[in-house]
């Protein structure tokens, strides 16, 4: 049971690379500035460590957080600067009812909805593509509709983690991790639409995102770390 090579202690090895880029990815978040570099991140070393087992966790994050953190400046202020407008626009149509600031209030919350659609896309992409801003913000707003079902599913996914987290204080240690394991799912079957298959035998081929990932409960660890 104890064995190295057993189920038991692969499960515990893959559930504690998740928990520690959970972590990490709260640690990295605490100046807001650096929450859309972090959140790149840990999507990256998720999907490259734990779903592809390439390289180590801890490298693997911060590899990606510096090459991405000055591209990420930019986002964060616009993100902000979003929900803050929204915020304050939906508390003062709430609370000087009318007919109609209630429909203004349904226009921000249709306005809400697209912006958070846009931005479940945006750090996955990053963590992938060598785009310009312009050039992920219009990806993801394309995705975020083309991909609607995963769209509405990852934001009932994230506003649950949020209400957990919020009623028991105490998941904030694991649930991020978890969460951000199980988002690779949806989010490389998305990027997948978006990547040319590598012509079989090429180079292009044996870069970790293009293989076929193996089972969480693999043994199999490849040292190597490509780039993007």
């Amino acid at each position: 049971m104890f064995s190295p090579d057993s189920l038991f202690s692969r499960f515990m090895n893959t559930l504690l690379d998740i928990i520690v880029i959970g972590l990490l990815w709260l640690l990295s978040s605490l100046l807001i500035v650096t929450i859309v570099a972090s959140t790149t991140a840990a999507y990256y070393a998720m999907s490259k460590v734990v779903r592809h087992k390439t390289g180590y966790v801890v490298k693997e994050y911060f590899r990606s957080f510096k090459a991405n953190l000055k591209q990420s400046v930019l986002p964060v202020i616009i993100f902000m600067t979003v929900v803050i407008v929204i915020v304050l626009d939906v508390i003062y149509v709430w609370n000087h009812r009318s007919k109609t600031n209630d429909a203004l209030f349904v226009i921000l919350v249709g306005i809400a909805f697209l912006f958070l659609s846009c931005s479940v896309y945006f750090c996955p992409f990053l963590s992938r593509f060598t785009k310009k801003n312009r050039e992920l913000f219009r990806l993801s707003a394309f995705s975020a509709f083309r991909f609607l079902p995963i769209t509405v599913a990852v934001l009932i996914a994230t506003l649950g983690a949020v209400i957990i987290i919020y009623l028991m204080p105490w998941m904030i240690v694991f649930l991020p991790g978890i969460f951000l394991f199980y988002l690779t799912y949806p989010m490389e079957y998305v990027m997948s639409a978006f990547m040319k298959k590598p012509e079989k035998g090429s180079p292009e081929e044996e870069i970790w995102y293009n293989r076929k990932p193996d089972s969480i409960f693999s043994n199999k660890k490849d040292g190597k770390t490509n780039k993007k």
